[in-house]
């Protein structure tokens, strides 16, 4: 496979059209298909090629580093898309459905988001699921931001059951040929990056389906959705390998070849210190990545923090990594035929998908704090009793200390996502810790004492974080960003653009 993407990439692709086509090749499907892309984790006997979950994150990487477009596809279709089918459909319909999505027949991704809802998919979500007398379903909602939305042939939608009288039964996850009426497509976003993956928005219209499209238990969906979400993240950070890696790459050949007038590029102290931070970086999010991986072949129950640590350590890092690696060619790195500057602007996604930093951090935090003795317990029975284990144990506390009590809910935030972020690096520390003790090579040390540095700064900063010096209101700062206004105006372009609407003349149904 990964020499099979490398010689389609010589070949057969072209980034650019993709870019500016805002499509991926038509005959792509067919490729992938052919070669297995589209069913990395799909059981042979359904078509699939059933590989590990280690061999899969170097599939991903791969491809990452070729086109990101591709990656996504990938990671969309095989770690969101398949899952909730794979795990939780009957065997029927697995035997129907997964030969069409494993052999590139088809594609599938599931429908979450929602127009106004937020990180808190119980709390927000307003599309629902009536059930019928007949035991089937009628469904309407919205459904926002969906990666390969209009493009699926498959898709699990999630909505709030309920029965004939009323009586809610909690979210249910519902697996729709997208072929079913009443499944509309109304607009697709046009993101700054990742154009050749649409972001869809769908109107779901008096769909009507039947018992057998349940997806586990009634008012079970929730877990159907996290189970893909949770493994997902390991894939969005497997995707920022190899971003970093490709980035690193270009940059480090970049520097070799550029003189400057103290000499080669490559011989300046700054740009060598920039690209050994980027190494480092992009190696500890390796080691945590395949440690994931390697505790998920295994079998055994792996923590949620490592999955909390892969999306918010590692996609941050990715975003990093490929900033740096712009700004160290200059010029070059802000022209989109030079690669890195349209990798800046296709995995910035990172930081946003499956969870904005931000919010994951929140959440994960206000975990930790609900029970720091239980996130020990974790740490030390993943990576036994360290020397990090006990400074992260002590530290942690030493930040809820510091914050005090009588927090507002503001405060709190503040504290949650410090305490979050914390631990996902003392998580990422201790992940590449373990890697350079198992290889004993150079860079893996290295790396090792660049994330404990990485996790020292993060304590530094969070220490001044959960107790500021100084705070502005929400309103004070309302009030003094509505002053923008006078200094550079509110303006709001109005004038035409292209006329995309069929004539009155000309519809089916005249307006």
């Amino acid at each position: 496979m990964i020499e099979f993407l490398r010689q389609y990439a010589d070949d057969r692709l072209n980034s650019w059209l993709v870019d500016e086509r805002r499509t991926l090749p038509p005959s792509l499907m067919s490729h992938f298909g052919a070669e297995g892309l589209l069913g990395l984790r799909v059981e042979q006997k359904y078509g699939g090629r059933g590989l590990s979950y280690t061999d899969t994150f170097r599939v991903i990487q791969q491809t990452a580093a070729i086109d990101p477009n591709l990656a996504v596809l990938l990671v969309v279709h095989n770690s969101l898309g398949i899952p909730p089918i794979r795990d939780f459909a009957d065997e029927e319909t697995k035997q129907r459905v997964l030969p069409v999505l494993a052999t590139g027949r088809g594609l599938t991704t599931v429908a979450t988001s929602e127009p106004g809802m937020g990180s808190n998919v119980v709390r927000g979500m307003t599309a629902t699921a009536i059930r019928q007398h007949d035991r089937g379903f009628i469904i309407n909602g919205k459904k926002s931001w969906i990666s390969l939305g209009a493009a699926s042939t498959y898709i699990t939608v999630l909505a709030k059951l309920q029965e004939p009288n009323g009586r809610k039964k909690g979210i249910t996850a519902f697996l729709l040929p997208t072929s079913t009426p009443g499944f509309r497509p109304y607009s697709e976003a046009m993101t700054i990056g990742l154009r050749g993956i649409p972001q869809d928005h769908i109107a779901l219209e008096n769909m009507r389906v039947p018992p057998s499209a349940v997806l586990g238990e009634e008012g079970a969906g929730a877990a159907v959705a996290q189970n893909s979400f949770r493994t997902g993240r390991a894939f969005l950070a497997a995707t920022g390998t190899g971003a970093m890696q490709r980035c690193i790459q270009l940059a480090e050949r970049f520097a070799s070849r550029r003189s400057i007038a103290t000499g080669r590029l490559l011989d300046n102290g700054v740009t060598q210190q920039i690209l050994a931070d980027c190494a480092a970086a992009a190696r500890t999010v390796e080691a945590l990545v395949f440690s994931t991986a390697d505790r998920l072949d295994r079998g055994g129950p792996v923590p949620d923090e490592f999955f909390f640590a892969c999306k918010i350590i590692g996609c941050e890092l990715a975003g990093e990594v490929v900033d740096r690696c712009v700004q160290l060619l200059g010029a070059r790195g802000f022209v989109d035929t030079d690669v890195v500057g349209k990798y800046f602007r296709d995995f910035r996604v990172l930081r946003i998908f499956e969870g904005a930093t931000e919010a994951m951090s929140v959440y994960f935090g206000t975990r930790v704090l609900r029970d720091l003795e239980s996130f020990n317990a974790t740490f030390v029975k993943t990576f036994g009793s360290t020397r990090l284990g006990s400074e992260l144990y002590a530290g942690l506390h030493d930040l809820v200390d510091r914050a005090g009590p009588g927090l507002t809910p503001a405060q709190r935030h503040v504290l949650a996502r410090a305490v979050g972020e914390t631990a996902c690096w003392g998580v990422t520390a201790a992940a590449i810790a373990e890697t350079a003790e198992n290889t004993r090579a150079e860079l893996d040390f290295f790396a090792a004492h660049w994330a404990v540095q990485r996790l020292d700064q993060r304590f530094a900063a969070a220490r001044r974080e959960v107790r500021p010096v100084l705070e502005l209101s929400p309103h004070i700062l309302s009030r003094h960003i509505a002053q923008y206004a006078g200094s550079i105006g509110d303006t709001q372009q109005s004038h035409g653009g292209e006329r995309r609407a069929v004539d009155a003349f000309l519809r089916r149904d005249p307006v």
